[in-house]
């Protein structure tokens, strides 16, 4: 609730400070004297558009100060915690306006953003007027009305948080399967590479058998003819190495005989004989499996060009290959891995999807019920405010592939303000005056939210008599309900006696000459007089002045 807003030049108001009580506080005063202004100085604190215009002139900057009572308000709280600004009972904002257009805004002493303004007053003030910027011009905001009126915020909470769920479930499935079809060729790849390599069916050392072997095959007449002569000289012609040794051996051991220290050397040549012995037969034998194979050439070279090609793709040696061919499978596994997430992710978006249907089903059929509910209970509230005749219908349009974070449902009003005539979208027939008292038999309903003090900027408009009457009382009702606080721009004495406080607007010349707008709080014979230059005039006789007292005394009357 607004305890005090407090106003330093802004337009012509110099300084002035208001403190609206509980209940139903009205603002009167002529036409131009600075009622709208206090209203704008109150939107410009709870985070409206500023301009330097609104600046007084010859001043550098321009003040607006709202104290709040915001004792138990989890939801002032909850905003303050998260802008790191410490809460408690009262609430100050602050706003500051400079030429340089470079405003300042503070709350509870601490300088924070318009964002974490327009959160606050979100939850502390609602002004309606007869802007187009009133909830009812806009078709997007009659189903939060029709929401608050069937008492259907859990629902429709509920509603958003399984919308999100489901949203949060979509954005992972879609951004996983953007990994998927990315992975598709990489995938594809790396399965061509894990065949090519499991096709060679590479084992670790055969790349050096093969050459080996390469090399003995090209070479394999020259290597039969070099072993078989090598063979000759060693063991088979005239005069072979075998001969030759072994003629030197039979000399020494004769030679032995005579002295004894040949004997390590005939050992020797004697084992050196046997060794070329050996050495002959072995080149015997390889000289007779040396043979000639082109066809066995072709294919170890064809082999070890295959191996070479794969060296040159997967690594420097035959393990290398193999190392990278695991890794290859590794990542090949993971990929399918993702598969199956895909494949859980879209059950639990199918999940989601159906809990959101079936809430927003049950949101839709909770809705047209309230429409019902309202359709009549709104008749007769404008009934009661002069607008006998007037047929007002909830156009609700369901459509299950439209869902979203507020269900299924396209909600809209439309009204006829005379009987009669056909019934149209409300924003594009009804006039200044009917949306503000549509608005108000809103709030008096309880369709409009549940913020501490509303605001109502000439909902009189274009009306009088009974229905003035009406409407003041409605006024009250809406204030009286839950314990709210109330603010009422208006030219009517019939709404201004219903005040629980009485706020009287008016402008003067200073000794300097500059124009400023007051306000005073009116009791007692200052609220009767002027109630009396409402109904009267400048000129207020002594009948004038008896009619401004009855209706404060019937009004007083309703009230107890």
């Amino acid at each position: 609730m607004l305890l005090e807003l407090r106003i330093r030049d802004i337009a012509i108001i110099d300084e002035l400070s208001v403190e609206p009580v509980r209940g139903l506080n009205v603002f009167t005063g002529e036409t131009g004297a600075g009622k709208s202004i206090i209203i704008d100085a109150l939107a410009l604190v709870l985070g409206a558009r500023a301009s330097t215009d609104l600046i007084r002139s010859g001043c550098d900057e321009a003040v607006v100060e709202a104290l709040f009572d915001a004792a138990g308000d989890g939801g002032v709280a909850a905003v303050l915690e998260e802008a790191g600004i410490e809460a408690a009972d009262e609430l100050v904002v602050k706003r500051v306006l400079t030429r340089s257009g470079r405003n300042r805004v503070y709350v509870n002493g601490s300088m924070t953003s318009l964002a974490v303004l327009s959160a606050l007053s979100a939850r502390l003030v609602d002004i309606l007027g007869q802007s187009e910027h009133q909830r009812l011009t806009r078709a997007e905001e009659h189903m939060g009305l029709l929401d608050g009126y069937g008492g259907l915020g859990a629902a429709a909470e509920r509603m958003a948080r399984l919308w999100d769920e489901l949203a949060d479930a979509c954005g992972r499935l879609e951004r996983l399967r953007a990994e998927a079809a990315a992975r598709a060729g990489r995938e594809e790849l790396l399965r061509f590479q894990r065949d090519e390599i499991e096709a060679a069916a590479l084992s670790p050392g055969e790349d050096d058998e093969l050459e080996a072997q390469r090399r003995r095959l090209a070479s394999a007449e020259r290597l039969a003819s070099m072993s078989g002569e090598a063979e000759s000289v060693l063991y088979s012609q005239s005069g072979a190495v075998v001969e030759k040794i072994g003629a030197v051996v039979r000399a020494l051991s004769e030679m032995e005989r005579i002295d004894p220290a040949l004997e390590e050397v005939r050992k020797g040549l004697e084992s050196a004989l046997y060794a070329v012995e050996d050495a002959a037969a072995f080149l015997r034998d390889y000289a007779s499996t040396v043979e000639a194979d082109p066809a066995r050439l072709d294919e170890v070279q064809g082999r070890l060009d295959l191996i070479g090609r794969l060296k040159r793709k997967y690594g420097a040696a035959i393990e290398d290959i193999l190392e990278r061919k695991a890794a290859i499978e590794a990542e090949l596994e993971g990929l399918e891995e993702t598969d199956g997430r895909v494949a859980e992710l879209d059950r639990r978006v199918a999940e989601a999807r159906s809990a959101a249907l079936e809430a927003a089903g049950e949101l839709s059929k909770a809705r047209r019920a309230a429409a019902a509910r309202l359709e009549e209970s709104l008749v007769g509230e404008m009934a009661d405010l002069g607008m006998e005749g007037c047929a007002f219908r909830v156009e609700i349009d369901s459509d299950p592939s439209r869902l979203s974070a507020s269900g299924v449902d396209r909600v809209r009003f439309l009204i006829a303000t005379n009987a009669g005539e056909e019934l149209k979208p409300l924003d594009r027939v009804a006039s200044g005056g009917e949306l503000s008292r549509i608005m108000l038999a809103m709030k008096r309903l309880g369709a409009a939210g549940s913020v501490p003090t509303l605001v109502f900027d000439e909902v009189d408009a274009g009306i009088g008599g009974t229905t003035a009457r009406a409407v003041g009382g409605k006024l009250r009702e809406v204030a009286d309900a839950g314990g709210r606080q109330v603010l009422c721009i208006t030219h009517l004495p019939q709404i201004a006696a219903l005040a629980d406080r009485h706020f009287c607007v008016s402008k003067g010349r200073r000794p300097s000459g500059r124009t400023v707008t007051t306000v005073e709080v009116v009791t007692g014979e200052r609220r009767v007089e002027a109630l009396a230059r409402m109904l009267g005039g400048a000129r207020t006789s002594g009948a004038v002045m008896d009619h401004a007292r009855e209706l404060i005394d019937g009004a007083a009357a309703e009230k107890t």
